[in-house]
């Protein structure tokens, strides 16, 4: 059984050709899970999280959202081979605002829920290095889903004049990604215990970077026209560091840190976990 808190930021730049602006955003929370060894070469598991997000779009809007999510994966070992598969729900209860100051300032406020669903899978192979002490290399790929879908919903006013609010449209948006890379493993024998440290360095490519939304003028039922996000990169970096403590009483904590990085979007979250083993 485990537990971890997690927390992240990300900054996205917007492209005045398409109109989009910069934005930022972050998350944080709490999780749980419990993994059982099936089998030697098979492990399954399942977590529960909770947290809270929030967005700033340079000063033109922001908001936020309470989430749930739940999630299961399996692992097989094959040798020094492996392959995981896992699936995902998230549920959010969003907030929007966004001010416009056309004629005046105008605070128009959106709230719904949105629903998402992911999956990946993960298949690699370890090598030990016995020339760099017994370094573990494992190249791996993998390819990942994520679905959002976005209700319909409409503004409503908090302060100033309903020209400017508008309804939107419902609208399902999949993101399909891959990655290739390599994660690294070397463990060090301490008293009581063992540490072992790890790392990641990975390319991903997303298929659909693609962040728009067709709103309408509540006063113009007719007016209907597209709006685009900052968009993410199609290609990025993906690093991560970790330490892990192991004791032999069964308990661990670890630490990791993770970022992505591209031409427009730069991003950083870590997690704290502890965990007991029986």
């Amino acid at each position: 059984m485990w537990a971890a808190g997690f927390g992240g930021s990300q900054t996205t730049a917007g492209n005045a050709i398409i109109g989009s602006n910069n934005s930022a955003s972050s998350i944080y929370g709490i999780a749980v899970g419990a993994d059982y060894r099936v089998s030697p070469d098979t492990l399954a598991g399942f977590a529960l999280a909770g947290g809270r997000t929030g967005f700033n779009v340079n000063g033109l809007g922001y908001g936020g959202s309470d989430l749930f999510q739940a999630g299961g994966f399996v692992r097989h070992n094959i040798g020094a081979a492996y392959i995981t598969a896992a699936l995902a729900y998230g549920w959010q209860d969003i907030t929007t605002n966004r001010i416009v100051t056309v004629a005046g300032i105008d605070h128009l406020r959106a709230e719904f829920n949105a629903n998402a669903y992911s999956g990946r899978v993960e298949s690699g192979y370890r090598f030990v290095m016995p020339t760099l002490g017994g370094l573990g290399i494992t190249p791996y790929t993998a390819g990942q889903f994520t679905t959002f879908d976005l209700p319909a919903y409409a503004e409503s006013v908090v302060a100033g004049s309903p020209l400017f609010a508008q309804n939107y449209a419902a609208k399902r948006v999949t993101d399909t990604r891959s990655e290739l890379g390599i994660r690294t493993d070397k463990s060090f024998a301490m008293q009581n215990g063992i540490v072992t440290l790890r790392g990641r360095l990975a390319w991903a490519h997303d298929f659909n970077p693609d962040r728009s939304i067709a709103p309408t003028f509540q006063s113009l039922p007719g007016a209907s026209f597209v709006v685009n996000g900052a968009a993410q990169a199609p290609d990025s970096a993906l690093t991560t560091a970790s330490a892990e403590w192991q004791w032999t009483n069964g308990w661990s904590a670890a630490a990791t840190f993770e970022g992505e990085f591209s031409n427009v979007t730069q991003s950083y979250a870590g997690k704290g976990a502890i965990r007991y083993a029986w």
